[in-house]
């Protein structure tokens, strides 16, 4: 008899955190959202790299590294990044999600971040 009113007090519990948690609705459509704005930044930083192509990187100089995000860039995704430490672009500040990816290449030391900004 214990052991059935255990797991009914176990059920009713599952029960009512199952509730609360439905009947909140910010937290689980704020990471929703969170999450589907850092998976378009991440896209965008793929994207990136893709149409710069790998020798582009690997023998770029900071200017033209800099200059090439900002291109890349537009109205909703902000790509911004460093070279051997030299930054090129600080974060908005204002911002739905953000990615950010590291490598090094033929000695340069290259980060990618990509910012997607609020309406």
């Amino acid at each position: 008899m214990r052991v059935l009113d255990i797991a009914v007090a176990a059920g009713y519990a599952v029960l009512c955190i199952s509730l609360i948690s439905l009947l909140s609705p910010y937290s689980a459509e704020d990471g929703a959202i969170s999450a589907a704005s850092d998976a378009r930044a991440s896209s965008a930083i793929a994207g990136y790299i893709q149409a710069a192509g790998i020798p582009f990187l690997a023998n770029v100089l900071p200017p033209q590294f800099c200059a090439s995000l900002r291109e890349s860039s537009n109205s909703t995704i902000i790509l911004g990044g460093a070279i051997n430490g030299v930054v090129c672009l600080a974060p908005p500040a204002y911002f739905f999600g953000s990615s950010s990816f590291s490598f090094t290449v033929s000695g340069n030391k290259l980060e990618v971040e990509a910012w997607v900004a609020e309406r």
